[in-house]
């Protein structure tokens, strides 16, 4: 046994829903009980006693586990932190791929299966943190904004439609919906505001955001839904990690010798993230010099352009990693301004220094650009 499942004995899971939280309880002892409370602070508190009158329960000891459910987890969640509880919030498609086959369900029983799931599964335990308030508060924001895009993208393509087919209705729509429009754009521009507000009222966010907004290509919206989405960059600090989770990461899809699958990406990824960095890379191939070169030039090579664009997807949060990692600016041409000049023919290769191919010679004069007259090392790029 090893020291999470020692300090693990009591497992809840609870199923959330709009108005009620079903809860079961299982220990490593055999123990199983069942519970319903009302999903508000009342609720919170009947529950509390309930497990405190079972004799085998304490903040220390026990591991709540529930599936993601938007905004109706968000006052228990707060309220078990509060009390330093341990909390696993897990997927819910996770939740249900994991159950195998089952016939039938409820709120009782999906209770239970999810304190089962974290009992078999207590190695791989994530535990929630309690969110910064303001980073809680830019969330709904931008969720907001995102409503009100697509409600302004609805109207204007069906006017759009309309026109094409009867000009004379199409005319009438414009002139009945123009003051909806109008008022979308502007609780579009106000939200916007607000955002900005927050986030230089914060001077972590405010420094993370100036970070990863010296990017060329990387504009305010995607800027702030990466600092939301990781939670500030604690949450996920790896490329690839984040490129999975943008949905940009190539998979092979492979098996012996008949299945011979093209490599793409894959669907389980959040699509909004997703989609605001697709804009973002077709932004970068027009108006970023060195990514619109590396664009051109592979396409000209052959590459697909969606391939193309989708390594430029994974350069730009590569990029977005290494400046929040490093904390300092983008700094633009940064191998040309740090590299090292070799004037010398038949240099001899030495490989894989640094994840690059280097040149050595021992009669070699080798300069950076900052001090051409002091010699340096015998080592540079080829």
């Amino acid at each position: 046994m090893n020291v999470k499942q020692q300090i693990q004995q009591t497992f809840i899971g609870t199923d959330v829903s709009k108005l009620t939280l079903d809860v079961s309880i299982i220990t490593v002892d055999g123990l199983n009980q069942h519970g319903q409370f009302e999903n508000n602070i009342k609720g919170f508190k009947q529950l509390q006693t309930w497990l405190l009158s079972t004799n085998l329960f304490s903040y220390n000891n026990a591991l709540f586990c529930m599936e993601h459910t938007g905004i109706y987890t968000r006052q228990f969640v707060q309220f078990l932190l509060m009390h330093e509880a341990k909390v696993w919030m897990e997927s819910a498609l996770h939740l249900k791929r994991s159950m195998g086959m089952t016939r039938g369900k409820n709120d009782k029983i999906d209770s239970y299966r999810i304190a089962r799931y974290a009992m078999t599964n207590v190695d791989n335990v994530k535990h929630v943190t309690l969110s910064s308030k303001t980073l809680l508060l830019i969330k709904d924001l931008m969720s907001n904004r995102d409503r009100i895009n697509k409600s302004y993208q609805s109207i204007k393509v069906s006017i759009r439609e309309m026109e094409r087919v009867d000009k004379a209705t199409g005319k009438e729509l414009v002139k009945l919906n123009k003051a909806a429009i109008n008022g979308l754009q502007k609780s579009k521009t106000a939200i916007e505001k607000r955002m900005m507000e927050l986030i230089n009222q914060d001077e972590e966010l405010k420094n993370i955001f100036e970070l990863v907004t010296s990017i060329k290509g990387v504009g305010e919206i995607l800027a702030t839904e990466l600092m939301v989405y990781t939670h500030a960059f604690t949450r996920m600090n790896n490329a690839k990690q984040l490129a999975c989770y943008c949905g940009v990461a190539p998979f092979t899809h492979t098996s012996g010798t008949s299945v011979k699958g093209r490599t793409g990406t894959s669907n389980f990824a959040n699509m909004n993230l997703k989609s605001t960095l697709h804009m973002a890379a077709l932004s970068s191939t027009r108006y970023v010099p060195d990514i619109k070169q590396y664009y051109e030039r592979r396409v000209a090579e052959g590459k697909s352009k969606m391939s193309v664009l989708n390594a430029v997807r994974n350069k730009i949060l590569q990029r977005v990693i290494a400046v929040v990692n490093r904390g300092t600016p983008y700094v633009e041409n940064y191998l040309e301004i740090n590299s090292v000049y070799l004037y010398k023919e038949s240099p001899i290769k030495i490989p894989m220094i640094f994840g690059q191919f280097f040149s050595w010679c021992p009669d070699v004069h080798l300069l950076r650009p900052g001090n051409r007259k002091e010699a340096l090392p015998d080592q540079c790029i080829h």
